[in-house]
């Protein structure tokens, strides 16, 4: 086995350019700690010393000026100049001559145009006839309900006259029909003898008859009261009277000229 030859680690074998390169760099490495220590050291400030007093009572307030800032002006703006517009002046040029055919249309509208008016003032005279016939046709029927309705009251008014007249004259006539009915009936129970047999209230009916003067020319009983002995003695005594009296108005009666007479029997 051949023998190798061992370098020693404590010798070492220098490189050409090895040592310039090492102290370059430590010269630079250098350099920077430098400038690390410097720049720290620069930096670093010392803080400074603080004191503080104590008081018992605090210092009286001084009256210290206040600044007070100076106004500040705005700047005025100026005001812009007024141009005045230029006015050129106006060339008046002269009218155009119009055609023949300008004027005859001009023609024809005026003449259209009057036409239209004409048109619109007849319209309007017959819208106003129109009117004037309705208020005076308004006013006729006004005036024509008014006399109907005159003439309906007064109409109205003689009804009610005349039968006011004809309710007078009514109510007389009976009145009058009446007293003399009373005064006929009268005479005939005076001059009938009825028997104390007859009880009761029996009654008869008597027919008379007149003339035209109002003379009673006939007498009968025309109904039975049922009491033969009270008919008997009514019936005698109307035929013994031979004078009756005559009413006042022998148109009382009537055209038939006929008086019923109820005979009532009292004691």
């Amino acid at each position: 086995m051949a023998a190798r030859h061992l370098r020693s680690p404590l010798i070492t074998r220098s490189e050409p350019g090895k040592i310039p390169a090492a102290v370059l760099a430590l010269l630079v490495h250098s350099g920077f700690f430098a400038l690390l220590v410097f720049g720290v050291s620069w930096q670093v400030k010392h803080a400074d010393v603080a004191s503080a007093q104590l008081w018992n009572q605090l210092p009286p307030m001084q009256n210290v000026p206040v600044e007070v800032p100076p106004e500040v002006v705005k700047p005025v703006a100026p005001e812009p100049l007024k141009v005045e517009p230029q006015v050129e002046p106006k060339i008046e040029s002269a009218p155009p001559v119009p055609s023949r055919a300008d004027i005859q249309l001009q023609a024809k509208r005026e003449k259209q145009e009057k036409a239209e008016r004409e048109k619109k003032r007849r319209e309007e005279k017959l819208l106003n006839e129109k009117q004037q016939q309705e208020v005076l046709e308004k006013k006729r029927k006004t005036e024509e309900l008014a006399q109907k309705a005159a003439l309906k009251l007064a109409t109205d008014k003689a009804v009610a006259e005349q039968a006011e007249r004809e309710a007078a004259i009514a109510q007389a006539r009976n009145a009058s029909l009446k007293a003399y009915s009373d005064k006929i009936a009268k005479l005939i129970r005076d001059r009938a003898s009825i028997p104390d047999s007859v009880t009761g209230k029996p009654e008869v009916q008597v027919r008379l008859r007149l003339l035209v003067n109002g003379v009673i020319f006939d007498a009968s009983v025309v109904k039975s009261s049922g009491d033969s002995v009270y008919d008997a003695s009514v019936e005698r005594a109307v035929n013994g009277i031979r004078n009756w009296p005559q009413p006042d108005n022998p148109e009382l009666f009537g055209p038939r000229r006929e008086l019923l007479l109820n005979i009532r029997h009292e004691r």
